[in-house]
């Protein structure tokens, strides 16, 4: 009886995982925070992942803040060795069925070029599930992308003929073109353009801005997030 309780268990868990619909724009914001940092995010769908690292001890540490972080895990050991075994089981996709990549939004907490030296190091490790980047342009697919916020590091990455990871940018520089061919999004707090909180309809002026920012965005190819 016991045995056959196991099994239904399973089968249910299995059942379960399999009915996962992923949000295409779902963003898990400051994931790390979670009871369960990365399964939380992935058994409910969402689609990118965001995750802060300082550099601490020649790791990259995963935190919010500098306290603790010697008591704190790194990015490999909580996240990067947990969805590549994901993608191995599903057959190299982090979604059963569904081939559109994850994004891993990464903020740099500490220097932007120290820290993205040593992430660059990290993630060569993972080379078989990351796409690869000419600039702004995969020149090979992974169902992962690496997306850097934060302290980010455009020289470095302009600098470089291919890498992991393309930047998350700052909506004020939609009208600079000097670092377009490393942005992949640009972001910023819904706030600093909007006063509508989502209750009622939404000024008529304030939707236009909002329309405006979208395909300006869109217009240069870029993706954008509130």
């Amino acid at each position: 009886m016991k045995k056959a309780l196991t099994l239904l268990f399973l089968f249910c868990a299995s059942f379960c995982l399999a009915q996962v619909q992923p949000i295409q724009h779902g963003h898990a914001h400051n994931d790390y925070q979670h009871e369960h940092p990365l399964f939380d995010a992935l058994d409910n769908g969402f689609t990118s992942i965001e995750i802060d690292v300082f550099l601490h001890n020649n790791q990259l540490i995963v935190s919010h803040d500098c306290t603790g972080l010697n008591k704190k895990p790194a990015i490999d050991s909580l996240y990067l060795n947990a969805i590549r075994e994901r993608i191995k089981q599903n057959g190299g996709v982090v979604y059963k069925g569904y081939s559109t990549p994850v994004i891993l939004m990464v903020e740099l907490k500490t220097s932007a070029t120290e820290t993205y030296t040593k992430l660059k190091e990290v993630l060569a490790k993972y080379k078989d599930v990351l796409a690869v980047y000419r600039h702004d342009s995969i020149i090979k697919p992974g169902p992962i992308h690496i997306l850097i916020t934060g302290n980010q590091p455009f020289e470095e990455v302009m600098k470089e003929d291919s890498g992991f990871a393309t930047i998350d940018a700052g909506m004020k520089r939609m009208n600079d073109t000097k670092y377009d061919r490393v942005i992949t999004r640009y972001s910023d707090q819904w706030c600093s353009h909007f006063n509508w909180c989502g209750k009622g309809t939404m000024p008529k002026k304030e939707r236009a801005k909002l329309d405006s920012l979208v395909a300006q965005a869109h217009q240069k190819g870029k993706d954008i997030r509130f």
